[in-house]
């Protein structure tokens, strides 16, 4: 997380003073940082942060966070497999007997998998611990397996086992598209940079969606054609 992106999420936490942040893959913690000391600046509010067990960095998030100051309004989880299981445990908890899901979260932000079957699910999960009112941020939309050539795997995903088209099309950004935009619960969408996903949990709520930009007219353009560009040489060499 480049620090204007961090100022960005510090500054929804403080506007909106959550409770109860979740963040999905944690890597060194930045984005945690950014999360927590916001919540400290409003002097209330907790983050979990979870994040897949095998995965080992250095610095570790408990390194990051304790020089940033905001360890205590952290709870690191590592889970052996995916968030997605821990999302399950979540929800099960707290379900009644009729099927309804006493909600949690007031703030998640996802930059975990960026894979379809982790993170379609995933979806589905936060929406039912996320209070109404409540924002759900996806990071990397446009992120492809292809960007990344040169790596084995990626979140436990091979890349090698993939076809062309889930190696070049984006995973989040199809997720976000066709699963959280057309969720009923979901109904202020909004683009921004086209890189992250904002998703605010309101049902009943008149649908409404919105592209944002900080770059210039010119840089986007010059985004867009590099884009299509690298699609291009990913289907010849495919």
């Amino acid at each position: 997380m480049s620090p204007e992106q961090g100022r960005v999420v510090y500054d929804h936490v403080r506007a909106t003073r959550p409770a109860e942040v979740l963040e999905l893959g944690t890597a060194h913690g930045a984005g945690a940082a950014y999360m927590a000391a916001a919540l400290a600046d409003n002097g209330a509010g907790r983050l979990i942060t979870v994040d897949f067990a095998g995965a080992a960095y250095d610095p570790s998030p408990e390194q990051v966070l304790a020089r940033a100051g905001v360890a205590d309004r952290v709870e690191v989880v590592r889970e052996f497999s995916s968030y997605t299981w821990w999302l399950k445990e979540q929800v099960q908890a707290r379900s009644d007997e009729h099927g309804n899901c006493e909600p949690r979260f007031d703030f998640v932000y996802l930059d975990g998998a960026k894979n379809w079957t982790i993170d379609g699910l995933a979806v589905v999960l936060v929406e039912k611990l996320l209070r109404p009112g409540g924002w759900l941020l996806m990071d990397d939309l446009d992120w492809t397996y292809a960007q990344d050539p040169g790596r084995e795997a990626t979140d436990g995903i091979v890349h090698r086992e993939l076809t062309e088209p889930e190696r070049s099309q984006p995973h989040l950004r199809a997720v976000f598209d066709l699963i959280v935009g057309q969720h009923p619960s979901f109904t202020e969408l909004r683009v921004q940079d086209e890189w992250w996903g904002w998703a605010r949990k309101a049902p009943g709520e008149p649908r409404r969606y919105t592209l944002e930009t900080s770059r210039p007219l010119g840089a986007l353009v010059t985004g867009a054609l590099r884009k299509g560009l690298r699609r291009a040489r990913n289907a010849r060499r495919g």
